[in-house]
């Protein structure tokens, strides 16, 4: 399991399973991150390829980080 910190269109971190992620897609005018049985996360991304490029390369964040 390998999470990363996301920021969401409205500044709140969160951390994703990025072996939950399901689909990224564009939708009105944002990047959104869909994973197993969540709700879509609206990210301040730009486009889906700095996302995925993002989630690719991004630093693992470890769960005592999260907690």
């Amino acid at each position: 399991m390998r999470f990363v910190r996301i920021l969401t269109k409205f500044g709140e971190p969160v951390a994703i399973n990025v072996n939950s992620i399901t689909s990224i897609r564009l939708g009105n005018d944002s990047v959104l991150i869909y994973t197993d049985g969540d709700k879509p996360i609206v990210t301040q991304f730009t486009d889906i390829e700095h996302a995925v490029d993002f989630v690719q390369r991004a630093p693992s964040v470890s769960l005592s980080e999260v907690a």
